[in-house]
């Protein structure tokens, strides 16, 4: 039920389908990289997908930050605007499944997006890597960690947003965060696991690392810990109304 009115709230916020064409424009940007840098890449060793993620993942993650982010201050304008959260206080609906309402759809639509990256990617290799062999196997396993490793940020991203009452207050917040993470040396192991630079992480380096586990458990416990945050939040914040 909670799913089913967040979607409806969303309809007429042009949320979908700025996510799709972030989602195409992030996707869009191997395919430039490649035109320009194809001799290059294509003498380099490793998989041609571990080769694509390296040269253009850091822009792509950067993409995909700045859209959850304009996504999360969008879902709680609407919230805020003309008092809907006072409103819908009224109703019988526990405002933390709403939250978490607002999280799957984020974390759904995310997914779309790495999926179609990740699909470009593929094709990226499938032509300009003659010794490339598409396996499915690889590129799902690609797309899974790379959307675990991103979760933490949307999560906190909502938290965040869900706090601020002025949209433009939450949204500064957000880019301060991306442009400050981004800057972190990405290959330090704790520096990684911080929300806003773990979607920086790449599955090939983790692999080589062996920090893979660390990374799928560490940002796990991460989110889960920012959406208790959010339900103490939302409870300390009623008793004050």
């Amino acid at each position: 039920m909670s799913l089913l009115i967040e979607s409806q709230k969303l309809k007429r916020t042009g949320y979908l389908p700025a996510f799709l064409a972030g989602g195409f424009l992030a996707a869009a940007f191997p395919v430039v990289y490649m035109m320009v840098k194809a001799q290059e890449l294509t003498l380099a060793s490793g998989k041609p997908i571990a080769v694509l993620m390296s040269a253009n993942w850091q822009m792509m993650a950067m993409l995909n930050i700045l859209i959850s982010i304009c996504g999360a201050c969008t879902m709680y304008h609407t919230e805020y605007a003309d008092n809907g959260t006072q409103k819908m206080s009224v109703l019988p609906i526990r405002q933390g499944n709403l939250f978490f309402s607002k999280f799957v759809i984020a974390a759904l639509v995310l997914s779309v997006m790495v999926v179609t990256e990740m699909a470009v990617l593929a094709g990226c290799a499938e032509y300009w890597f003659p010794s490339y062999v598409f396996d499915l196997t690889e590129i799902l396993k690609t797309a899974g960690f790379q959307i675990v490793v991103t979760l933490p940020t949307v999560m906190l991203m909502l938290v965040i947003a869900s706090a601020c009452k002025n949209m433009w207050v939450s949204l500064g917040i957000g880019v301060i965060l991306v442009f400050t993470f981004s800057i972190f040396p990405q290959d330090n192991a704790v520096l990684g696991l911080f929300p806003f630079a773990s979607p920086y992480q790449v599955l090939s380096t983790a692999v080589e690392n062996s920090r893979t586990a660390l990374y799928v458990i560490a940002c796990g416990i991460e989110t889960a810990l920012f959406g208790i945050a959010e339900v103490i939040y939302l409870k300390v914040r009623r008793c004050y109304e």
